[in-house]
């Protein structure tokens, strides 16, 4: 059995999912995060242009799904 996660209730009822999600404090979390890795990885690109990684939208993309799997 997998361990619980905050998702999990928001399936309970699969047509209230996405306002269940929207409003949830680990959506509003996950979008804080991806707007931080955002802006990190921006500054990186402005401060060493030409270092190799990953762009600011791959960086949020990655921070956000993270966030939301409680990796991070």
């Amino acid at each position: 059995m997998l361990q619980r996660h905050w998702l999990d209730d928001l399936f309970a009822e699969p047509k209230k999912f996405p306002e269940k999600l929207i409003n949830s404090g680990g959506f509003k979390k996950a979008v804080e995060k991806a707007a931080k890795a955002f802006e990190e990885s921006k500054e990186v690109a402005k401060k060493m242009p030409g270092v190799s990684g990953p762009s600011p939208e791959q960086a949020a993309r990655e921070a956000f799904l993270n966030s939301l799997l409680g990796q991070v």
